[in-house]
């Protein structure tokens, strides 16, 4: 969704934490007359709450990159504006150390909310939309849908079993419009080579989703290497020098995460590949902004993780104070050129 005028950097930076708990509320300042109301999940029975303070146990997917960082001070800033208790909980992108935290967030009695960025949302499907509920966990979840819903569009990326979904700037429309635009801008035959995030990152998923439909109506647009990282700058340079060493006649390379981009951006560079090089860009943070102002890449497209997790956070406070929220909210996302670079800073 274009913007127009200077988007406003929303967060300073900040480290985040393998577990973070702040703002307590004391266990006082619970009303011994007030009675649990209904807030809608989309099952059957609504699960009720409203009464204890609340505390929100935060599973991010990991917190070794400016996203994950921008999303744990969202969810902080939230948190601390409607008065709740926040934990970050860090598995380092291991879907089975998520799900284990899960479990023990669940059955532990110390929260009634949590926010979900789940690393596999399909294992974690009936612990999050059947078990959290029978148990009065109520869910929020961001970025990674639920039980196979990662390849869906709008309203249908929310899980009944949850009280919402936040994000839609990485499913599988919005990277299918941004790799059409970058055939479309490139016509005739074109050697590709794609770079994401983990396997079962719905983000991934979404990304090699777009690709094959590229393929299909732009079969010269040829890919051929699709390389998997953990998001990381280190990942992003190491798993791109042998790429970029193999085949110096690449013309574009795509990131699906800037971090990575720069890694790959300073591979390019020892290869003496990068004036020669079309790098698009997905994520959009300060390095991105400023690597297309330089000329290092074509453009990036910007997403905004800070504003899914407040976003998503508010809304838990909302539905915990008795009011409705929306099942689905997308967040914004604008392409970021060397012409109105100069006109938009970057969130995070």
């Amino acid at each position: 969704m274009p913007t127009t005028g200077k988007t406003r950097m929303l967060w300073p930076g900040v480290a985040a934490a393998a577990a973070t708990a702040f703002l307590a509320i004391p266990a006082d300042a619970q009303d011994d007359n007030c009675e649990p109301h209904p807030i809608d999940i989309g099952l059957d029975e609504p699960l009720m709450g409203g009464c204890e303070p609340l505390k929100i146990a935060f599973m991010i997917a990991a917190t070794n990159n400016t996203h994950l960082q921008a999303q744990v001070q969202g969810a902080k800033d939230a948190a601390e504006e409607i008065g709740a208790e926040l934990s970050v909980f860090d598995p380092n992108w291991s879907p089975t150390k998520q799900y284990n935290q899960a479990q023990n967030i669940i059955s532990g009695n110390q929260f009634n909310a949590i926010l979900a960025e789940m690393n596999d949302g399909n294992q974690a499907c009936q612990i999050m939309t059947e078990t959290a509920a029978e148990e009065g966990v109520l869910v929020a979840v961001v970025n990674q849908p639920l039980c196979d819903r990662g390849t869906n569009e709008g309203k249908e990326l929310w899980a009944p079993g949850t009280l919402n979904f936040v994000g839609g700037t990485q499913g599988r429309a919005a990277f299918r419009d941004w790799i059409f635009s970058i055939a479309e801008e490139n016509p005739g035959p074109q050697k590709v080579a794609v770079l994401t995030g983990p396997d079962l990152n719905s983000n991934t998923i979404n990304t090699d989703l777009a690709i094959e439909d590229v393929q299909e109506e732009y079969p010269e647009f040829e890919v051929i290497a699709t390389v998997r990282t953990d998001y990381s700058v280190l990942q992003g340079n190491e798993k791109t020098l042998p790429l970029f060493q193999a085949n110096p006649d690449l013309d574009i390379f795509i990131s699906n995460y800037s971090d990575m981009t720069r890694g790959a951006v300073q591979a390019a560079r020892q290869t003496g590949v990068l004036n020669t090089l079309k790098i698009y860009d997905s994520g959009g943070n300060k390095w991105a902004f400023e690597a297309v102002d330089r000329g290092w890449i074509e453009r990036t497209r910007t997403i905004e993780p800070y504003a899914e997790t407040y976003t998503a956070i508010k809304q838990l406070g909302a539905a915990w104070e008795g009011e409705e929220v929306p099942r689905f909210t997308m967040t914004e996302t604008m392409a970021i050129t060397p012409e109105n670079v100069g006109e938009n800073e970057a969130q995070y």
